[in-house]
């Protein structure tokens, strides 16, 4: 995600805590996953309360049902079980968002 995206989201009201790691500050976090730089830059990742990764699609609907204001539509993705086809759609986004580095990390 981009910074200001980030941002935006830290601006809302939460209704669990969201821990944001940034990939280029919290080295011991990514290693602690074995994530690699390029993958973190390639998709959202967002590892759950449960300690399970989730990425693309869901990894949005995690964040969504997290904050208040999103928390519908982070239930809409799961109820009528959207993420495969949304998760077509994130792929070719995220796929151009990484080659053109539309968002600066």
């Amino acid at each position: 995600m981009c910074l200001r995206e980030i941002n935006h989201y830290r601006s809302l009201e939460t209704c669990h805590p969201i821990e944001w790691v940034g990939i280029h500050k919290d080295y011991e976090t990514i290693l602690q996953f074995k994530f690699t730089k390029q993958q973190l830059l390639k998709r959202l990742h967002v590892v759950r309360g449960d300690g399970v990764v989730v990425t693309g699609t869901s990894a949005f609907a995690t964040i969504w049902c997290s904050i208040k204001r999103y928390r519908i539509f982070g239930n809409m993705v799961y109820r009528f079980r959207l993420i495969p086809i949304l998760d077509v759609l994130y792929g070719y986004i995220a796929k151009w968002r990484f080659q053109r580095h539309v968002c600066g990390v």
